[in-house]
């Protein structure tokens, strides 16, 4: 049987999660403790061989997936796996956006700019269906953002309109592991 196995792990902390300010495509840098993140996941996954790593272009994944994979094996990007973008809202504080439902599949809310959820999933999918014909038996390393690793999540285990999307909550730095 031909397999895939994923390990996927959000970028580590910044400064604008620290102060919880909406990122989206904005182009930071880890901080301290973000960098201790990554380094606690490459101990984590040290025993395993990575075919490859694929990673966001934007700076805090790359750096995340660069320690890591510790020159074990190649990163290449992929703009598939950039974060969601969110117009004016980003560079802002989380709590104004709250109020509305960009998580919302059957809304697909794209108000100021904010890329629609569907788009996200569609990326996704795009991305695991590239992986699925290119990495046979492989095993991979993704380095990405919160909004994209949930919907790659939910492109993996399933999901329909009344899905609550908001229950798988990708955290800073955490390791989450599939077969495909």
């Amino acid at each position: 049987m031909i397999s895939i196995i994923i390990y996927m792990v959000r970028h580590g902390q910044t400064n604008y999660n620290k102060k919880r300010i909406m990122q989206g495509k904005s182009n930071v840098l880890l901080n301290e403790y973000g960098v201790k993140e990554a380094y606690n996941a490459r101990e984590k996954l040290k025993d395993i061989s990575f075919d490859i790593c694929i990673s966001s272009p934007l700076k805090r994944a790359l750096q995340t997936a660069e320690i890591i994979i510790d020159n074990k094996c190649k990163i290449i990007f992929d703009d598939l796996l950039v974060e969601r973008n969110m117009g004016n809202f980003e560079g802002k504080p989380y709590e104004l956006c709250q109020k509305y439902d960009f998580w919302n599949l059957k809304i697909n809310l794209n108000y100021n700019g904010v890329e629609p959820v569907k788009s996200v999933f569609l990326r996704s999918k795009d991305f695991l269906d590239k992986i699925k014909n290119k990495y046979k038996n492989k095993t991979i390393l993704i380095v990405s953002h919160h909004a994209v690793l949930r919907a790659l999540h939910y492109n993996i285990v399933g999901y329909n309109y009344d899905t609550n999307l908001l229950d798988f909550h990708p955290l800073n730095g955490k390791i989450y592991k599939y077969e495909i």
